[in-house]
């Protein structure tokens, strides 16, 4: 059982001495950590061994640990990222239409879809007109490549060019009042300036636009129109 290495006896560290191998060193430190190692030799061999293989093995332990530090590497990685832009897709699907309308005063007609989740008819909000053909509320459908609010806005002009009215293209065109403001208060996202939608990625949301039609009392006859915007914007 007793294998030497630069006559250092391996039985050593099995020794009943190993004990106080170990708090002599603890206790002791480095200083004291030949003196608990030579014990050991002594007792356990009965007599006086070498006591140069114990600063081998103190080299060997130092230069164990030193060589231990020395084992962290490093490496690199590259970062990148890609922007897209999101970009909303719009559709009309159907035109607002406040119908055929008989006048006999001044009237308001109304197409409420503020609220709504289908198209919304025509209803006389105010005097004595009647609606002999029901209008129907306009839709525009809006498509998203990511989940968003966006923010919607409404104009209108006349046929003839006129802000905030329909017109019957005439020479000197007769108009009907009809705001961006009364269409907004009365369509998706009314009550806000600017209104807003909450968009699904890649789900058409629909915008229902309807508002109020102003008639006069004497309101000549004819067909009206106009042309609506709707700005969807992220």
């Amino acid at each position: 059982m007793d294998m030497a290495e630069n006559q250092f006896p391996i039985k050593v560290w099995l020794s009943p001495c190993r004990k106080r191998f170990l708090c002599t060193c603890i206790l002791g430190g480095l200083g004291r950590l030949n003196q608990g190692i030579k014990g050991c030799i002594e007792n356990e061999k009965g007599k006086k061994m070498s006591y140069k293989p114990t600063r081998y093995l103190l080299a060997a332990i130092v230069s164990f640990w030193v060589g231990m530090a020395g084992i962290a590497q490093a490496v690199t990685i590259n970062a990148s990222a890609t922007i897209s832009t999101a970009t909303l897709t719009i559709n009309a699907v159907t035109d607002l239409d406040f119908g055929t309308i008989v006048v006999t005063g001044i009237s308001e007609i109304l197409i409420d879809a503020s609220a709504a989740v289908a198209p919304v008819a025509s209803t006389v909000n105010l005097g004595t007109a009647s609606i002999t053909v029901a209008g129907t509320s306009g839709l525009v459908q809006v498509t998203s490549p990511v989940d968003a609010t966006v923010d919607i806005t409404y104009s209108v002009v006349g046929d003839s060019g006129g802000t905030d009215v329909l017109d019957d293209s005439a020479g000197t065109p007769n108009t009907m009042g009809f705001t961006a403001a009364n269409m907004r208060a009365y369509s998706t996202g009314g009550g806000t300036i600017p209104g807003t939608l909450a968009l699904t990625a890649n789900t058409p949301a629909d915008v229902h636009v309807g508002g109020l039609l102003q008639i006069g009392a004497s309101q000549t006859p004819g067909t009206y129109g106009g042309v609506i915007t709707v700005n969807v914007v992220y």
